[in-house]
């Protein structure tokens, strides 16, 4: 990081002011969309267990469900997963830009613009994490920060494949994994304490993780191609 990762911490907070009214409901929103999906899944068609404690919670399941249904829902909420991401990713990225997002824009953005990319995207970013992840928790979680630019790239080069995003994602993030993983830590202790205001604090804390995150991406990504850029004209120059 050229700068210390509580300037960017620093920053988010700064870029947020007067944007939580739009930031705040479009997260409740988008949250209450995949929950009410996933309890509708468990609620209605999961399996149903008995617990017993012998001296210790035992768990004996008395009824299976209907897994076929459960898995159909398991995908449905895997696709508007990947679309809410898409959505967010842009609310972040104005949220950087010191830009109010518009409630009913980031609503549908993620539906409007491509949606079949952006899943393709994230069910690659999954699939990849997944199989590193086989090898040892380690290598998992680097390739994890390595693709993190994916979405963020979609935005900034909207001609990129979802291959081509992660494939660019790990080119930027070469030898800036560390410090991503470093400011996501700093946000654990306030996730731990969300935990005693039964996940209210949460509704502040993501946001601001979220966009320190993106200041950051935007540092990476514009000394990267900037720096291309000079390049490529003084080539041209030369020429």
């Amino acid at each position: 990081m050229q700068e210390s990762r509580y300037t960017y911490k620093s920053k988010a907070k700064a870029q947020l002011v007067g944007k939580y009214s739009s930031v705040i409901p479009i997260t409740l929103i988008f949250g209450l969309i995949t929950f009410g999906i996933s309890q509708i899944s468990a609620e209605l068609f999961g399996p149903t267990y008995q617990y017993e404690f012998t001296p210790f919670l035992h768990r004996e399941m008395i009824d299976p469900g209907q897994p076929a249904i459960v898995f159909l829902f398991d995908v449905l909420l895997f696709i508007i997963g990947a679309v809410i991401l898409y959505s967010t990713t842009q609310m972040y990225i104005q949220t950087a830009d010191n830009e109010k997002p518009v409630i009913e824009e980031i609503l549908v953005v993620g539906i409007k613009e491509e949606p079949v990319r952006s899943i393709a995207l994230q069910f690659l970013i999954t699939l990849f994490t997944i199989l590193w992840t086989l090898l040892f928790i380690i290598p998992g979680i680097m390739k994890s920060y390595a693709y993190s630019m994916s979405f963020y790239l979609l935005f900034r080069q909207p001609n990129l494949s979802a291959t081509e995003a992660i494939e660019e994602s790990k080119k930027v993030t070469d030898g800036y994994k560390m410090d991503l993983f470093i400011l996501d830590l700093s946000y654990l202790g306030w996730y731990f304490i969300g935990l005693f205001t039964f996940g209210i604090l949460w509704l502040w804390i993501v946001p601001q993780h979220a966009t320190a995150r993106t200041l950051y991406f935007k540092e990476i990504y514009d000394n990267l191609y900037k720096t291309k850029n000079v390049f490529e004209q003084d080539t041209d120059l030369n020429e």
